[in-house]
């Protein structure tokens, strides 16, 4: 695996949004909403929803590229690694014009030993004076790959970045490879035009997965994977009360908030759309419906105080 394509940390020191921290009423002084949910629908064409159900695997994309060619020609791909799957059983692609879901199935694991890897940052802190600093490009190559996979790039995408955090990971250093921090102690490490605090420390045992990928193919062009998703995937939202076709045309025009405890309609269309998604044939993303001739992706989100 390499863990450029595969990311995770923990930031501390940010302060960030997020649907679970907005779009409630409660919070505020003199207001005793502490939980609500709100509701929107979105429109959409065909084009708009194959790019929907299609996954956005962001900085899986090159291995996910390799692993979708390879089950596309040779009927299989496997992949090993301690982290997350780039694929997951569900999931759509898209390869060479025709479209296909995937199916995952693990056929090995086994034990292997990690480093701690640590990254702290303070923008306003620099290396002390006799501090060991090295520059990221003069790293072996597996240092480099350790820091990156503790490296929260995104965080960075935008602006100044944040002005602290501290991430964690553990990365299995490759058998026999040259390493300048696993013996180091804390260091420094210059990235990016910033430097950073890093410690590759302990050793933990996590455990590697191999699976194995497979695809079905589910539509030869992207008009006949519309047709697919239209037929499996969007689910109708008919015999509707009244009132339910009135909440639902209300998150046609806008975000639908409502605090607990919900009024009758509202309870009842969170239940549908609940039932709708909890037997989504996609297992991923919000659920899928048509309402009226009119295909539109339903987001439901649940705010707690």
């Amino acid at each position: 695996m390499s863990p450029e394509l595969s990311r995770r940390s923990f930031l501390g020191g940010l302060v960030v949004g997020s649907a679970l921290l907005s779009g409630c009423l409660g919070g505020t002084p003199g207001n005793s909403c502490t939980s609500s949910y709100s509701l929107e629908a979105t429109a959409l064409s065909d084009p708009e929803l194959v790019d929907t159900v299609i996954q956005d695997f962001h900085e899986h994309a090159e291995t996910v590229s390799r692993l979708v060619a390879t089950a596309a020609s040779e009927g299989e791909a496997t992949y090993s690694t301690y982290d997350h799957f780039p694929l997951e059983s569900g999931d759509y692609v898209e390869h060479d014009g025709a479209y296909y879901r995937v199916e995952r199935e693990r056929i090995e694991t086994r034990e292997r030993i990690a480093r701690e890897v640590e990254i702290e940052y303070d923008r306003n802190e620099s290396p002390p004076t006799g501090a060991t600093v090295f520059d990221f490009d003069e790293l072996p190559k597996a240092d480099r790959e350790a820091f990156l996979a503790a490296y929260p790039s995104k965080e960075f995408e935008n602006g100044d970045g944040p002005r602290g955090f501290a991430t964690g990971y553990a990365y299995v250093y490759p058998d026999g490879a040259d390493s300048r921090l696993t013996d180091a102690g804390t260091v420094w490490v210059r990235y990016d035009g910033r430097s950073f605090e890093v410690t590759v420390g302990e050793t933990r045992t996590v455990e590697e997965e191999t699976n194995r990928y497979t695809l079905e193919q589910v539509g030869e062009d992207r008009a006949a994977f519309a047709a697919f998703v239209h037929e499996e995937l969007v689910v109708p939202l008919d015999d509707l009360s009244d009132g339910e076709r009135a909440v639902f045309e209300r998150a046609i025009d806008g975000e639908v908030d409502e605090c607990e405890p919900l009024s009758d309609d509202f309870a009842a269309l969170k239940d549908r759309i609940d039932e709708i998604s909890e037997n989504s044939a996609t297992g991923h993303g919000a659920p899928l419906v048509e309402y009226e001739g009119t295909t539109y992706e339903v987001d439901l989100v649940n705010t707690v105080v």
